[in-house]
């Protein structure tokens, strides 16, 4: 019965275990408050880039001039990215609320990362297409390349949304982890296979016992004495 026992609980342990480990395999590990822009063969003279997005009526995030980020860029209303509207395209840093620049490094990792004051998920849902705005150090357009769009996810599950600008090109890009409710079917799973291995040991213990009692009563003489009555 010990063994039985011992055992049971090794079963379960290993299930434990197993469990703790799919958990952590849909543990993705995303900042949704981070963007980045991956760059390829920026013209030159290129500083930093910005995301164009397509102007809506009554736009939760507009803001007449985003003051913080002219700021950071170093540029002011009457540069280049400022005035730019073609085919309702506008800043994003400049003419929004709902990002901040935080730093450019065209030369070495060729990439342009902003801090996201929404989810990136609510944001590109909101913005769905998009263009990529190639700006000097005074905020002069050097280039902008063509308009690609995000396809509308579902919110809740943690992604990477990946911008890649290559020359005229732009490719918008989703990586998401696994659906929070596989999460939920698989501890349920988990459990109910507990619960299937307690039964399981519980019945063999039992009939153990029921079995070594048969034996001591044949032992000790208490079932002959049953049959001769």
């Amino acid at each position: 019965m010990k063994r039985a026992v011992k055992s049971s609980i090794a079963v379960c342990f290993a299930i434990i275990m197993c469990l703790f480990g799919g958990t952590s395999a849909f543990a993705y590990n995303v900042n949704t408050r981070v963007q980045s822009i991956e760059i390829k063969n920026a013209p030159d003279g290129t500083a930093f880039a910005d995301i164009l997005v397509k102007e809506r009526w009554h736009d939760k995030y507009a803001v007449d001039f985003n003051d913080e980020n002219a700021q950071l860029l170093g540029v002011n209303g009457e540069c280049g990215l400022a005035k730019y509207a073609e085919d309702g395209f506008t800043s994003m840093l400049l003419y929004h609320n709902c990002a901040v620049f935080d730093e450019a490094d065209i030369s070495e990792r060729s990439s342009v990362i902003f801090t996201l004051n929404v989810e990136n998920n609510e944001l590109f849902n909101h913005f769905r297409k998009i263009k990529v705005a190639y700006c000097d150090k005074f905020g002069n357009v050097l280039g902008v390349t063509e308009t690609a769009k995000f396809e509308f996810e579902w919110l809740g599950t943690p992604a990477v949304y990946y911008i890649q600008a290559n020359g005229d090109s732009l490719a918008c890009k989703v990586s998401k982890g696994p659906p929070y409710y596989l999460l939920f079917f698989l501890i349920l799973g988990a459990v109910l296979l507990v619960m299937i291995i307690f039964v399981l040991v519980g019945k063999r213990i039992l009939r153990r016992r029921e079995t070594s009692e048969m034996i001591e009563r044949i032992q000790s003489g208490v079932v002959d004495d049953e049959r001769k009555e």
